[in-house]
């Protein structure tokens, strides 16, 4: 493991978040001076990160023929804690959310896109915080690595192993040949989803503020609203536009390139899209034919039919913003809905869970072990669609499962044993296994995570880290082989 290229790009890293964390200045410059206690948070944070980043660049530098998958998985790993850190420093400076541990909860959550906060109210933090609460979830939707990948385009070859390090999903696609290219056509997109849906909402009667923080948390499926109700008392305008971009944002942004060069049969013929699309109307239906007629259900067909498609959409993406109440829901929705919680939206999405096609995946191995007791001889491959998969995606998936299936039962133990039910304790877990925010119980949609130990924040914090790295960029660390020359 060569450190030192780790912490030069760690430099080069800090120094694009000190203008990240600047970018909130505008609006204090906008609203009421340079001089404010809150737009003075900015400036040093700014200048910590800033400085930081000049000093490591300063101290190392990149060597690119010893940059290889270990360097680049502790660089991916370290960039998300050390964001985190710096990150978290306006909330400590302002005293609006005076507790370390807490400003990093919510500040990795927002990274990472899980939208778990420990605000009751999220108006407690001024216009700036908000903004750039939102922002966190922006940057780390499409992934702090993949945009430093499109902005930093001297790390070589280098940018190839973080964007294949930090790009969920079984499989990362290459667009283009250089994987700077790819980032900058994934990032065009994720841009013209983000302007599309700000004017759709401003249009949908949002106030241009409420706009944009909502559209940077739905276009990275992250969840941080600025109300206390997330979106329950918007108008039905705006939660159908919430619910369109959700669903846009979980779909595999190859797929979504295809269909917007016209390529509609590419995209709709993708198996893992039929297959989301599919999960999206079947879980939707179900969850309106429960709770129609139900206490407490909305009158009139729309209505039912809004909060049954806006909750499935967004928890099945990881989104985790609501409109109603879904603990009040029959028990086996609560079953379902934890079901499509662990599914999660397509690879190559912001959306967070197991993902689709691993699921499609992990059902089709499952069905070929049983053809293979009746016909032990016989060679039966996995497919999907038209695609024959090699044995080693077969193989990651199923370990993938193997262990999100471990550390999920592991972590629900620990938190049970702290005194919580079961119910909290495995959707906390899964809610931040699959980075969606709102679980059940203790943590259902109504709560938030305020009430939990700092030692239990931590612990979801890790799980939170865990999940959108999906696992392995942070396990690989843990090996003597990887820190071996």
């Amino acid at each position: 493991m060569n450190i030192g290229v780790v912490l030069y790009i760690l430099g080069r890293l800090c120094t694009l978040l000190a203008v990240l964390i600047a970018s909130p200045l505008l609006l204090c410059l906008a609203e009421g001076g340079l001089g404010t206690p809150t737009a003075n948070a900015f400036i040093v944070s700014s200048v910590v990160s800033l400085g930081l980043g000049v000093a490591l660049q300063l101290s190392f530098e990149f060597e690119q023929d010893r940059f290889g998958f270990g360097e680049a998985f502790a660089t991916v790993t370290s960039t998300w804690i050390l964001f985190t850190a710096l990150g978290a420093m306006p909330f400590v400076i302002t005293g609006r959310i005076p507790s370390v541990v807490d400003a990093c909860f919510e500040v990795l959550s927002g990274f990472t896109t899980t939208g778990a906060s420990i605000l009751p109210d999220p108006a407690v933090l001024d216009r700036p915080l908000l903004l750039w609460r939102a922002m966190t979830h922006w940057v780390g939707g499409m992934g702090i690595v993949a945009l430093s990948v499109a902005v930093l385009p001297a790390l070589g070859a280098g940018g190839n192993f973080l964007f294949q390090a930090e790009v969920p999903g079984p499989e990362s696609e290459k667009l283009l040949p250089r994987i700077s290219s790819t980032a900058k056509l994934l990032w065009t997109l994720y841009l013209t989803l983000t302007v599309t849906q700000f004017v759709l909402l401003w249009a949908a009667g949002m106030t241009p503020f409420d706009s944009i923080c909502h559209t940077f948390a739905t276009v990275a499926t992250g969840g941080f609203g600025t109300r206390a109700d997330s979106l329950a008392s918007f108008g039905p305008a705006v939660q159908w536009v919430v619910v369109l971009f959700m669903f846009l944002a979980g779909v595999n942004f190859v797929m979504l390139l295809n269909a917007m060069k016209g390529r509609f049969r590419v995209a709709i013929g993708n198996t893992e899209v039929r297959v989301y699309t599919g999960i999206v109307v079947v879980a939707t239906l179900l969850c309106l034919a429960a709770t129609a007629g139900r206490p407490g259900a909305p009158v009139g067909f729309e209505p039912l039919l809004r909060d049954s498609a806006f909750t499935v959409v967004s928890l099945l993406t990881s989104t985790g913003f609501v409109t109603a109440d879904y603990e009040v829901w029959p028990v086996g929705l609560h079953g379902l809905l934890l079901v499509i919680m662990v599914c999660g939206a397509c690879a190559g999405s912001t959306g967070g869970g197991a993902k689709v096609i691993r699921c499609i995946v992990a059902l089709k191995t499952g069905f070929r072990e049983v053809r293979r007791l009746l016909r032990p001889k016989a060679v039966f491959v996995v497919k999907v669609g038209p695609r024959p998969l090699t044995d080693q995606v077969v193989f990651k998936t199923a370990g993938f499962f193997v262990i999100y299936v471990a550390i999920t039962a592991v972590l629900t133990l620990v938190l049970m044993a702290e005194g919580h039910d079961g119910s909290t304790s495995l959707s906390a877990i899964i809610a931040c296994l699959s980075n969606i925010g709102p679980g059940l119980g203790e943590v259902g949609p109504t709560s938030n995570y305020a009430h939990f130990e700092p030692a239990t924040k931590l612990l979801l914090m890790v799980a939170m880290l865990l999940g959108r790295l999906e696992f392995y960029s942070v396990l690989v660390l843990l090996l003597p082989l990887a820190w071996k020359r």
